[in-house]
Formats: structure tokens, sequence, C-alpha cells
């Protein structure tokens, strides 16, 4: 018997600590359970989550929530396609209506260009390509180009249009005849004043068909295409100015490229 109290009064200590500890948990489980059970019966008075995951609200039926929410995402819809159709629809033709060619914007001359439309009436216009040739160099206005004949800079004060040697020269407007002189260097020109009194000057002309005075019509007959030999450097090609008064006109902005 001594044996055994003198192990409960060494152990003593330990066994009173473990009581209090297993005390402590009965209580927390106390404790948590009537949390818990306290939570259950105030979900069951008033829910405020379904067991869905999906969002309740207090003193409103539910069948009428999701009516509510549907007529809400049908309205949304509504708006967005609303939205798409006041957009203006693309047009293909919005792409090739940019410049005109009587915006002022003028086609440099290029060695890549190949082929040209036959010289014919711009559609509306009353003008016409004097050949059917391509551009071979543009009106300068007032900048001073270098002339490779010539070797010197100086202003290029009309449109050089290339063709054959000999072919039909068309007048490029209706009007009358004011001249047929040879220039120097620029060979026959034949001089036509239209009428809004704007003077064409087309060199070089050879075998003339039409004489000083006569009236005629855009597209009719000149002559035939000659050699210029101040611009010889280039191929083949008739040289065309517009004057209005003393102020020299860019062509193609008329003509059109």
């Amino acid at each position: 018997m001594e044996h055994i109290r003198n192990f409960l009064r060494g152990k003593g200590f330990v066994l009173a600590l473990l009581a209090c500890v297993a005390a402590a948990a009965a209580v927390g489980v106390w404790a948590v359970r009537t949390v818990r059970d306290q939570m259950a019966e105030d979900l069951g008075k008033n829910p405020s989550q379904s067991i869905t995951g999906e969002e309740t609200f207090p003193g409103i039926d539910p069948e009428i929530q999701q009516d509510t929410e549907e007529q809400l995402w049908e309205q949304e819809s509504t708006s967005a396609a609303q939205s798409v159709a006041d957009v203006p629809e693309s047009s293909s033709s919005g792409a090739s209506s940019g410049a005109s060619s009587g915006s002022g914007s003028v086609s440099e001359p290029s060695e890549l260009q190949t082929e040209s439309p036959i010289a014919s009436a711009s559609a509306g216009s009353g003008y016409t390509r004097p050949v059917s040739g391509q551009v071979l160099a543009v009106w300068s206005g007032d900048e001073l180009v270098y002339n490779e004949t010539l070797g010197d800079w100086r202003t290029h004060n009309g449109t050089d249009y290339a063709c054959k040697a000999g072919e039909d020269v068309l007048a490029p407007v209706a009007g009358t005849v004011e001249s047929l002189t040879a220039e120097g260097n620029w060979g026959v020109v034949a001089s036509i004043r239209d009428a809004e009194g704007r003077l064409w000057r087309i060199s070089a002309l050879e075998d003339a068909a039409v004489q000083q005075g006569d009236a005629v019509t855009s597209g009719q007959k000149l002559g035939q295409a000659g050699t210029i030999t101040g611009e010889s450097a280039l191929e083949s090609h008739i040289h065309l100015e517009v004057l209005d008064g003393d102020k020299y006109l860019d062509p193609v902005k008329l003509i059109g490229s």
C-alpha cells in the first residue's frame, strides 16, 4: 500500500493536468455543437442563401426574383443589339473613292508603268488624253527639275505623254485652233483656245490634219506625233501645256491621270 501511495504522490500532478485538459476539450465540443445547432435553427427560420449557392433575398418570392433577373438579361442583350445595328456598314467602294483625279494629287512618272488607257474622253469631263501612252514627266509648277537633254535645271511647264512615233495626236479639248507654229526645240506647236479662254499647247505635231482657225472637238485628230529635240533624252512622247492667261496649269488635274 505504501508503494501505491508513493506512486500516486509522484504522479498526482500529471494526472490532475490530464483531467483538466479532458474537461476543457469536453467544454469545447459542447460549445461547438451549441453554436452549430443555433446557426442551423437561424438558417431554417430566415435563409439568406440557398443550397445551390445562388443568392436569395428575404421577403421576395424566388420565382419572381428569377423572372426579374431574366428580364434584366434580356434588356441588356437588346441594348447591345441596338448599338451594333447603329454602326454603319463598311462599303467596298469606300477604299476606291479616296482621292479623285481632280483632287490635286499627281501620279509621279514611273518606269514600272507598262500599260495606259487608250486615249478617250474622260467621263463627263469633256477632255481627252491626246495619246494613249503613260505619263513620262509631270508638270512641276514652280519647282526646278533637271532636263537631261539640255543639261540644266528648269521648270517643266506641262505633262509628257509617251507615244509611238507617228501615232495620231488627238485634241485634248474642244475649241479653236489659234496657231500652228514651229518653236525650235519643241517642233510644231498646235495651240487650241477652249471655251473658257485657256490655251492648250501640244508639242510636237507633224502632218497636221487641221489649220489655223479651225474649230475642233475633243478627241478630233490634230496630226501625228513628231520629235521634241529639247527633250530627246526621253522616249518618244508629246508635251502638253495649259495656259490660263500667263499662268501654267497642271494638265493632269484637268484631264485626269
